[in-house]
Formats: structure tokens, C-alpha cells, sequence
């Protein structure tokens, strides 16, 4: 016959391992796992980024707006936030100039001009640009700068 204490060991033992196993799922659930890039740049399943559309992206939408592009890269860079405000749509800033842009600046803007985009979601935005970006940030690179 075992010792009262002994048992209780054994089931403390026991929930503290399912414990920290539960602890280590879920930091690397929340890392994003293998599918994450180290800077914050998500990957696609075809292994390239959904949050960054580089030059040679870029090549294959050419004579066509930046808007155009975004729009059959990944049409979430476009979407709305609808919080209590109405809805709040995505600002561009061109080159990390101090002027936000509304996304029309992005028909204007031909592909060629462009080195790369990159979007931010609200909370890098915010840690880089300040507050305002409910919608996030679309930067655009350009090849002028």
C-alpha cells in the first residue's frame, strides 16, 4: 500500500507535466509556428509572404496600377475595419513619408514605379507609425526614391 503523499506527488507530477505541455502548444500556436517569418511577415502555401509583394511579383503584374496588383496578390490588404467608427480601410505611405494616403493613391501608381509593398496590420502599424491605422498600413517602396 503506497503512502497518501506519495499518490498526491504522483498526480501533482502529472498535472504539472500536462500543464506545461499545454503551455508550450500554445506559445507555438501563437508564434506562428513554422509558417512565420522572423519578421513578422507571414508565409503563403507556396512558401512566399502574404504580407510583402517583392520586385519580382511585381514583374508579373507589369503596366497595371499597385492597386491592380494588390488586388490578385491578397485582396485583405483591402478590406475593411468595421469597428464603432464605420468602416476604416488600409493608408498607404510611400517611401515612409509623413503623408497617409487613402488607397485611390494606389490606382495612380504604376507597378513599374514600385520596388516593393509590404502591409502592416494594426498592431505593427501602430508601433511604427503611431495611432490612427485601424485598417493597417500598406508601404510602398518606390523604385524613385
Amino acid at each position: 500500500m503506497s503512502h497518501p503523499v506519495a499518490r498526491l506527488n504522483g498526480r501533482f507530477a502529472s498535472l504539472l507535466l500536462v500543464l506545461v505541455l499545454a503551455c508550450i502548444v500554445s506559445a507555438c500556436a501563437s508564434s506562428g509556428g513554422a509558417a512565420s517569418g522572423g519578421d513578422g511577415e507571414t508565409a503563403d502555401a507556396d512558401g512566399g509572404s502574404t504580407t510583402f509583394i517583392s520586385r519580382a511579383q511585381l514583374e508579373e503584374y507589369a503596366g497595371r496600377s499597385a492597386l491592380d496588383t494588390i488586388r490578385q496578390f491578397n485582396r485583405r490588404w483591402l478590406r475593411a475595419d468595421r469597428g464603432s467608427g464605420g468602416a476604416t480601410y488600409a493608408r498607404v505611405v510611400i517611401d515612409g513619408g509623413g503623408y497617409r494616403y487613402d488607397l485611390s493613391v494606389l490606382e495612380q501608381l504604376s507597378t513599374r514605379d514600385v520596388e516593393f509593398m509590404r502591409y502592416l496590420d494594426l498592431n505593427d502599424a501602430t508601433r511604427k507609425y503611431g495611432i490612427g491605422f485601424n485598417g493597417g498600413v500598406i508601404e510602398v517602396t518606390s523604385r524613385l526614391r
